[in-house]
């Protein structure tokens, strides 16, 4: 019994990109119809032999969590809940009504709250991570103090300090990070935006005035370093009239020489992508991928990037992209892309690549582990995702590596409550 969508399928609902009422419409009716004729009664997960899950708030802690029926989270799939020793875990505990706590889980204390916000969203929380390396400890999210969008540090001693800017991602030498407008998000893409009005932004921002803005985080101020009205007028295309416009998922390479966006646009012939990288030291984005269709990404260096996307050559693919030549190649053909668009990234040693899948036929979510040196993958776990839990309320896998390598955590929504967890792969991966 096939479980997974077809290409044809697929070929349908790109087709539809252009009517995206349309196609949002017919893709509700389609997915209920199938889960109706595939589904699995009861089914809550299935997980590799070689694999042990444990929920986040008990896994190996000496403190059980004191709410351990609450909706617990990390968010998204590009930054690691760890700390740098392994020894905490953060999350964002939702217990209804507008704001979330954030929580660190600690291995020798127990549950800590460190804070709460009402700046955040169910795909990517409140922007909540560990700040770098030569700042080990420091806990960073994304708040709202008198009406305006902030960030709070907060360091292993408690103490905090606000910097008048959200953050999105951060240096890995830690002296700037990169931001952008969560107000507009919210209007155009609601799963990653902040529905709070506050005063330092607004959803609808001139374009010249809105963008992507480099904050210099010891004095505390931005500029605007790529307007919207640029990405506009760089190379633009009739799709663009009376467009849309907003940028998004900005990315720093592992060492900081250059980051990586997505500028996407909605008009009436539906929804275009283009995925940019920038040298950090000049600030000239690079078009790197314009064939209307790029979701997710990770660096595995400072000169190449997996990305899911779409490319004459190939169609929609993983492609491994030289970020300097433009050079590229599918990555795990017909074994890593035959379940659709997922959320990808490599392990520390670069030897694997962690990837999720949307909901199949039968309301599934896969886990799989790509080897690159055998070209194999395995199914690590399948997950099943209620309906209440679509749409913006969404808890894809979203996996992140452990700094060992050794971990993948993942949100799951599986057991009816929204819940973060470790997966163990030390057993699987030691073969």
């Amino acid at each position: 019994m096939k479980t997974n969508y077809s290409k044809t399928e697929r070929y349908v609902g790109k087709f539809l990109d252009a009517s995206p009422q349309i196609r949002s419409l017919l893709k509700a009716s389609y997915l209920k119809l199938n889960y109706f004729l595939y589904k699995e009664a009861g089914f809550q997960l299935a997980l590799h032999p070689d694999v042990v899950l444990q929920d986040l708030s008990q896994a190996d802690l000496k403190n059980e969590s004191s709410h351990p029926l609450k909706h617990e989270f990390f968010g998204y799939y590009d930054k690691s809940p760890w700390s740098k020793d392994m020894k905490k875990l953060l999350v964002h505990r939702w217990e209804g009504g507008s704001s979330v706590s954030i929580v660190s889980h600690s291995l020798d204390t127990g549950s800590q709250v460190i804070g709460h916000t009402e700046a955040w969203n169910f795909q990517q929380g409140a922007m909540a991570q560990w700040s770098t390396e030569k700042s080990p400890g420091i806990i960073v999210f994304n708040a709202i103090t008198n009406q305006n969008l902030v960030s709070v540090w907060v360091d292993s001693q408690g103490n905090s300090k606000e910097i008048p800017w959200p953050v999105q991602v951060i240096h890995p030498q830690g002296h700037k990070a990169l931001t952008l407008n969560y107000r507009r998000l919210d209007r155009l893409r609601p799963d990653y935006g902040y529905k709070i009005p506050v005063q330092n932004f607004s959803p609808n921002q001139p374009l010249d005035k809105d963008g992507i803005w480099e904050i210099n985080l010891k004095r505390g101020d931005a500029e605007l370093i790529i307007s919207l009205s640029e990405l506009a007028n760089h190379q633009p295309c009739p799709e663009m009239v009376n467009a849309e416009h907003k940028v998004n998922h900005i990315l720093y390479s592992p060492l900081g020489h250059r980051f990586v966006f997505m500028h996407r646009w909605l008009g009436k012939a539906g929804k275009f992508s283009r995925l940019y990288v920038v040298n950090s030291n000049q600030v000239s984005p690079q078009l790197l991928l314009d064939h209307r269709m790029v979701s997710h990404y990770s660096w595995e260096d400072d000169e190449h990037l997996l990305v899911w996307a779409r490319h004459p050559s190939a169609g929609d693919k993983y492609y491994r992209i030289n970020v300097i030549s433009g050079n590229l190649e599918v990555i795990g053909k017909d074994i890593l892309d035959f379940l659709g668009d997922g959320h990808p990234s490599f392990s520390p040693d670069r030897r694997w690549i962690i990837t999720d899948s949307y909901p199949d036929r039968r309301r599934q979510r896969q886990l799989l582990l790509f080897e690159r040196n055998n070209n194999c993958v395995f199914s690590i776990g399948r997950f099943f995702a209620p309906w209440h839990f679509d749409g913006e309320k969404r808890t894809d896998l979203h996996p992140r590596w452990s700094p060992d390598g050794k971990k993948i955590s993942i949100d799951s929504c599986h057991t009816g409550i929204r819940r973060s967890y470790i997966l163990d792969i030390s057993k699987l991966i030691n073969q």
